[in-house]
């Protein structure tokens, strides 16, 4: 399905893939791709997808922010800086609104991945940075320029950002606008793995491919546990940790998986979304 957003949905064996379709501006997001986004995310959740892979059309991933003054956003912007310090309650509403958007994506029940190609920088990389997991071609290069405009990377992007690879590695990627090379970005643990060029979508399948076997209900738990840990004390962590394990066994998956291994055959899990 599309969106006039140019934002792409499809869904193929509980596996969706949401495609950024502008490859005329890089797939730069407007206004209504930013909102299709989140819209297309939120669909592949509830048509009960397992895996939501994020990519592009195209030779590139996303350049970011559509900065051409056809998008609405770059007028909500223009308003915000018209204004001086009026125009903060405007500018709080427009990152608020782009969050709000995005977060389908950081929020997806199952696993998420970004399949990068080419430009991923600004917006386009604080999509990813919502990702689980993101795999790049070694043609892939990155970057967030925000403060070079005179802006900060604020959907998401900060905080993604730090607790990905760390305060000292996120202060320099922000603080210098510095373009880094898949091959760079993949040293700082900015991302989790690297193919071939033209390769990164074919990665993203193999490990969406991988992801069905495991049993639905724990990997939901799991990656609910994985993602609320940056930023909680261990005890914290741990209970929770405790409460996950514990109601995975209570979902009794663990008899097919124990089953299926015992009589050396792929796992039948109950709801089959895969």
């Amino acid at each position: 399905m599309a969106t006039p957003g140019q934002v792409h949905l499809d869904i193929d064996g509980g596996v969706a893939t949401l495609t950024l379709d502008r490859p005329s501006r890089r797939n730069a997001l407007d206004g209504p791709m930013w909102a299709a986004i989140g819209a297309q995310a939120s669909a592949a959740a509830e048509a009960g997808a397992r895996v939501l892979i994020v990519t592009g059309a195209g030779p590139h991933f996303c350049s970011g922010l559509d900065l051409n003054m056809d998008n609405p956003l770059v007028t909500d912007v223009a308003g915000t800086v018209m204004a001086g310090e009026a125009g903060r309650p405007m500018g709080e509403e427009t990152i608020r609104r782009l969050k709000a958007w995005t977060a389908p994506v950081r929020t997806f029940p199952g696993l998420s991945i970004a399949a990068i190609e080419g430009v991923c920088i600004g917006g386009g990389l604080e999509v990813a940075l919502h990702c689980d997991v993101r795999i790049a071609s070694r043609g892939a290069w990155f970057s967030l320029p925000e403060a070079r405009w005179g802006m900060v990377p604020d959907v998401g992007g900060s905080t993604l950002l730090t607790r990905l690879v760390g305060p000292g590695r996120a202060a320099m990627i922000a603080a210098s606008g510095r373009r880094y090379t898949a091959d760079e970005a993949y040293d700082l643990g900015l991302l989790e793995q690297l193919s071939a060029p033209g390769g990164a979508l074919s990665a993203a399948r193999a490990l969406a491919a991988d992801t069905l076997k495991s049993a639905p209900i724990a990997t939901q738990l799991a990656l609910e546990q994985i993602r609320s840990v940056p930023g909680r004390g261990l005890e914290d962590c741990f209970a929770t940790e405790t409460v996950a394990g514990a109601k995975a066994l209570a979902g009794g998956e663990v008899m097919e998986g124990m089953a299926s291994f015992a009589e050396r055959r792929p796992p039948a899990w109950a709801p089959d979304a895969g």
